[in-house]
């Protein structure tokens, strides 16, 4: 199993690497180095040409994030294997891995500065304070009981996850920012970040409270 996951891996870097090669090629060729030669990003205009560089851009992060999350979960999975029936060992100062989250105010910056939203992501880090519960229930023995609770817990944040994200897509549709699109799509981009931080913290914060019943 894994060595068919190493040999798919290797697969999808090389069609991205290849599919890049022929972006720059292209870019180099027909559209002036754009997105190849530094650029100025607070005057950049966007052009047809440009979605070659920009999808197979976005093919590599999205390369790069699929290659993570994988590695991440063969870890925990090979934990889970050694002794499934307790949970896995975490240390509870990961929590502080949500001050992370305040990178996401760095995109009033940027976007003033540059017209870049991205960093408005980093707000999904605030999820990272779950962990503080997390790291609590470390090595807890997943019985019947804990099994109903973390159903219950994620029930939950879900339901408060949709709520949120309804009440989003509401005031959007109701015409919130409608005169600056810009503006319309950092609230989102906020906004579901944040709906996905809360949705990871309570997550972890609930199965705590419905396990120490506190």
């Amino acid at each position: 199993m894994i060595g068919k996951k190493a040999k798919r891996m290797i697969v999808l870097w090389v069609c991205c690497a290849a599919l890049l090669a022929a972006a720059i090629v292209y870019s180099l060729l027909y559209n002036g180095g754009r997105w190849v030669a530094p650029m100025d990003l607070s005057r950049y205009v966007f052009s047809v040409k440009d979605l070659p560089m920009l999808a197979a851009g976005g093919c590599v992060a999205l390369c790069a994030v699929y290659t993570v999350v994988t590695a991440v979960r063969a870890a925990f999975a090979a934990k889970r294997r050694a002794d499934p029936r307790y949970t896995r060992t975490v240390s509870p100062l990961l929590g502080w891995c949500g001050l992370l989250g305040f990178l996401g105010f760095g995109g009033f910056w940027t976007y003033q500065a540059q017209g870049v939203i991205f960093p408005f992501i980093f707000f999904v880090f605030f999820g990272f304070f779950g962990l503080f519960f997390e790291g609590k229930l470390s090595h807890t023995l997943q019985d019947e009981m804990f099994e109903v609770n973390r159903r219950r817990a994620q029930l939950t944040a879900y339901k408060a996850g949709f709520a949120l994200l309804f009440a989003v897509i509401w005031l959007v549709g109701m015409g919130m920012f409608s005169r600056n699109v810009e503006w319309c799509a950092i609230f989102m981009l906020i906004a579901i970040s944040l709906i996905y931080a809360l949705v990871l913290f309570l997550s972890n914060y609930l199965l705590y409270r419905y396990e120490k019943e506190e």
